[in-house]
């Protein structure tokens, strides 16, 4: 039996993540596909799923979370931040996430997985003592680039957060390959309907 690959909808847990972030307002078929760099056929299948699993619901505005999916988001925001979008880092768009209560972690791994899901490069940083800083050394970020300091002081800083700062030439990959560092550290901890979307 022969089958074209391209003939099936494609996308990933990263993919689910960031639309749950997105659908906190209504948004339109089209507006979900081209903030996720995904095909149409792949997005009405995302979002067949997730209505599936009653985490959102359509009305003529678009789509946007139900009750229950509004109760996964607040699971997912216990875990790690939505990404914010930051100041361009070498020209292009970058975004910077949070994650609470991180596992131990080797920096350049977590660099090496956001490089891996299309990010051109990656900064792993932790807030300690009031303080943004790389870990491996406790250097404070505002010492070698105080304008991307100024702008993570506007997220909600909690003691021990892992602060990750992904940046690629796509904006949705920018997105998407700073939330798969948060997958790779938290996936076990997600709510099993987010993950359901994907099996």
């Amino acid at each position: 039996m022969s089958w074209k690959r391209g003939a099936y909808p494609e996308f990933g847990l990263e993919d689910v993540v960031a639309a749950v972030f997105l659908l906190k307002d209504a948004k339109g078929r089209k507006q979900i596909s081209e903030e996720l760099n995904l095909g149409e056929g792949s997005v009405r299948t995302l979002l067949k799923k997730l209505s599936h699993l009653e985490l959102i619901e359509s009305k003529q505005k678009g789509h946007y979370l139900s009750e229950k999916g509004l109760k996964k988001l607040k699971e997912i925001n216990s875990l790690f931040s939505e990404p914010k979008e930051i100041e361009k880092i070498e020209g292009m768009p970058a975004y910077a996430l949070l994650i609470h209560n991180p596992p131990e972690f080797k920096s350049i791994d977590l660099r090496d997985e956001a490089i891996r899901f299309f990010a051109k490069g990656a900064m792993i940083l932790v807030y300690e003592k009031g303080q943004i800083i790389f870990p491996e050394d406790g250097r404070p970020l505002k010492d070698t680039l105080p304008e991307i300091a100024q702008d993570l002081e506007n997220l909600e800083l909690k003691e021990g957060d892992l602060i990750v700062i992904t940046w690629a030439p796509q904006k949705a990959h920018a997105l998407k390959s700073a939330i798969h560092v948060a997958l790779f550290l938290k996936k076990g901890e997600l709510p099993r309907d987010i993950l359901e979307v994907v099996e």
